[in-house]
């Protein structure tokens, strides 16, 4: 059975704080100051049409993003599972619901709220039988609230008071003290961001996607080397470019260039995938597992998570573009304390995971660093698991430590490949690989450099190519029109994406052909449906004919009739 999560937020209209829409209802409460939000029908049907739509052609695990008015939906395709644990919630206990049932989650004991379809809102969600996880006030959810009695520690003695949810001072039976509940405490079960609920399909709908493999879902289809990143599991994450032509109307065939964000295991399938982004600028993996992606639209860029592709939800795992410059800078970089080093014009700085100035040296003060007449044009920038930094010159790698020791520094003697790729990572042994003009380098913790492949020798790196360096000292290796390679440590080839079978896309001229048969169709249909209607008038004038030669005929007799009558009557 197909279903699809989704998460939507808005924003309230009386507080202007960001609102989580955590239900499917013509109101929502807004959980900052407490007033209603009214969502009409036409909203909701318009917010869900692409979600209801999209479900069976997505792929498991893909994401992709909606809006209608001031409310905005991220929506994926996966099953539905418990809000406090993940655990997957069986799809039979789910169709046993006929109206609304609270399930009892088997792992954490967490219930979660299902209910059938309401038939005033069928319009919007057809071919949607069931909804589930969502955290509407209604007399289900406080009836399952009522269970677990919520008490509060008397200040003077630390004795439980009992609280109701609604009165704010009490007495404490033990010392007779007067207990206030303080706000934190009435709403702390609020949530304060949007949270997951799903929307489950009829079972007849039937499963369009296509098969759940990366090669042969399209993923590897980009004209320009892609942003890439590889976690300690061996994931692969990438930010890519697709280009399709496309047929408007009877205009003339135009390119559209489509940004994409995804996630696949070691084993090429799909974990999560993302489509109608804007174009990313910068790309980071923290070692916690989350992403950064910037990019030009957005003047506050949320902490992705690597399991999901959706933001953390975390309000302070979020930067501003105003306070750190991610967009315009040279190059972005994730320590393992997780902050964000930047570098802009060959001055380096360090911002906390929410965007606040830090040393960028162990036991420094706080503030940026020029370090350009130390390591000249800067280029790239990378991080090692000890905390030790990487710098990219056009000529050199020069490694500090974390207290700002320079540790070695390696020159190279060939060219500088295009600067505008990435050309350049580190593995967990602090060894530096990078991609020169018609090599791969591999530069040693120690500074020792060796030349791993070549191009006259292995064919192997091409020119406007892109690196994303693995944990075990593996990589892939990525090139133009979708062409990727992943290799081990000695250079050994484990995968080519060239070799595989991967959808054909459509040429300008074949999209043209289209459009021109779509034309002469058009036309031919047109041109038929003309001479249908001639062929019905004519016919129709025809009989039109005959009926009058009818009627004259009988005026003509009757007249005779008359006449011979009269005559007779003479």
């Amino acid at each position: 059975m197909i279903s699809v999560a989704v998460r939507i937020e808005t924003e309230c209209g009386t507080c202007r704080m960001p609102m989580p829409v955590n239900t499917l209802a013509r109101e929502v409460g807004c959980p900052s100051c407490g007033r209603p939000t009214e969502v009409s029908d036409d909203v909701w049907q318009a917010l869900l049409r692409d979600p209801v739509y999209d479900g069976p052609r997505m792929l498991t695990n893909e994401g992709r993003q909606c809006s209608a008015r001031k409310l905005s939906a991220a929506y994926t395709r996966r099953g539905p599972c418990c809000q406090g644990c993940e655990e997957e919630i069986s799809v039979a206990s789910i169709v046993e619901v006929r109206e609304q049932a609270m399930l009892r989650c088997d792992r954490c004991a967490k219930q979660t709220w299902v209910r059938a379809v309401p038939v005033e809102l069928a319009g919007a969600l057809p071919n949607i039988t069931h909804l589930v996880g969502e955290d509407p006030d209604s007399p289900a959810m406080a009836q399952a609230n009522a269970a677990e009695a919520a008490t509060f520690p008397c200040p003077q003695c630390g004795s439980p008071v009992a609280f109701d949810g609604v009165n704010r001072a009490y007495t404490c039976r033990f010392c007779s003290a007067n207990v206030h509940v303080p706000d934190d405490f009435v709403y702390r079960g609020r949530r304060k961001v949007a949270a997951d609920w799903f929307l489950i399909f009829h079972p007849s709908i039937a499963d369009s996607a296509p098969a759940p493999q990366a090669v042969a879902a399209g993923l590897f289809d980009w004209e320009e080397p892609p942003m890439a990143a590889v976690d300690a599991e061996g994931n692969l994450y990438c930010a890519a470019r697709q280009l399709h032509w496309v047929s408007v109307g009877t205009h003339l065939a135009r390119e559209k260039h489509e940004s994409v964000l995804w996630c696949i295991d070691p084993s090429m399938n799909v974990r999560w995938l993302q489509r109608g982004r804007s174009r990313a600028v910068h790309f980071v993996l923290s070692p916690k597992g989350t992403l950064l992606v910037t990019d030009r639209q957005t003047s506050v860029q949320p902490w992705l998570s690597g399991r999901t592709g959706t933001p953390t939800g975390e309000p302070a795992r979020m930067v501003k573009e105003s306070d750190g410059g991610l967009s315009d800078c040279d190059d972005l970089a994730c320590d393992r304390d997780g902050s964000l080093l930047i570098l802009d014009g060959g001055v380096l700085r360090r911002l906390s995971p929410d965007g606040a100035e830090l040393p960028l040296w162990t036991g420094g003060a706080p503030g940026s660093v020029d370090l350009t007449e130390i390591t000249g044009g800067l280029k790239r920038l990378q991080c090692g698991t000890d905390g030790s930094i990487f710098l990219l010159c056009s000529a050199s790698i020069v490694r500090f430590a974390a207290n700002g020791r320079e540790i070695y520094r390696a020159e190279f003697s060939s060219e500088p490949p295009e600067p505008r790729y990435r050309t350049f990572g580190v593995d967990r042994n602090g060894n530096a690989y990078v991609l020169r003009s018609g090599q791969l380098a591999r530069i040693s913790a120690t500074g020792e450099l060796s030349v791993v492949l070549e191009s006259k020798r292995d064919r192997l790196p091409q020119s406007e190519m892109s690196i994303a360096v693995c944990p075990d000292g593996s990589y892939w290796l990525f090139g133009r029109e979708g062409r990727a390679w992943r290799l081990d440590r000695d250079g050994e080839l484990l995968f080519a994406s060239e070799k595989e079978s991967r959808p054909k896309k459509l040429t300008y001229q074949q999209v043209v052909e289209r459009q021109m048969d779509a034309v002469k169709a058009k036309t031919q249909a047109e041109h038929e449906a003309s001479e249908r209607l001639m062929g019905e008038r004519r016919a129709e004038a025809a009989r039109v004919e005959r009926i009058v030669g009818i009627v004259a005929a009988i005026v003509v007799l009757g007249l005779l009739a008359l006449l011979m009558v009269a005559a007779a009557m003479s």
